[in-house]
């Protein structure tokens, strides 16, 4: 409805606001509670806990979905961008391509070795998978900005595990 509301305005006073839609985002002060965060962080603070128990880090599903992760330091740089030179009152979407889709598997793996996990890594396939993609198109941001790099996965996880083991006590979870 925002976008409704946005062009709305844009017809009548002439006021350009948009909206951005953002995917699967991931970072430092992310929220890492294990029952209601998003799935990267959630994983960070469990292969925490089990690396700490010398426990084995269990994973919902099969592993096999795919999702699109935005590092969230990428995510600001981006919408600074917006901020400042994005004149559209169209929403445009702030994700990775969806070449650079992983598997809940790949980002598993990601943070045990990030991690230093030595505990053993397994797949509950008695819980739901979800929806296998949710494969948003970024055409438009690379049509802005073609050159734009975004953080590499496992280095944004491996960043991301490091400032979480770091501000544990402080941490949202």
């Amino acid at each position: 409805m925002i976008d409704v509301q946005n062009r709305a305005y844009f017809q009548q006073y002439g006021c350009k606001f948009t909206a951005v839609i953002p995917t699967n985002v991931f970072g430092p002060h992310d929220n890492f509670n294990m029952e209601d965060g998003h799935v990267l962080p959630g994983l960070i603070h469990k292969a925490y806990l089990a690396k700490k128990e010398g426990s084995s880090l269990t994973v919902w599903g099969s592993g096999k979905p795919r999702r699109q992760f935005i590092y969230s330091l990428d995510l600001a740089r981006l919408f600074l961008w917006v901020l400042r030179e994005y004149q559209e009152v169209e929403p445009i979407i702030l994700s990775v391509g969806e070449e650079d889709e992983v598997s809940i598997r790949d980002a598993a793996e990601s943070i045990v070795e990030a991690m230093a996990l030595k505990g053993e890594l397994v797949y509950d396939g008695t819980k739901s998978d979800g929806q296998f993609k949710k494969t948003a198109s970024n055409k438009k941001l690379r049509e802005y900005l073609p050159q734009f790099k975004f953080t590499p996965f496992k280095q944004a996880v491996k960043e991301t595990c490091d400032w979480f083991v770091t501000n544990y006590d402080t941490a949202r979870k």
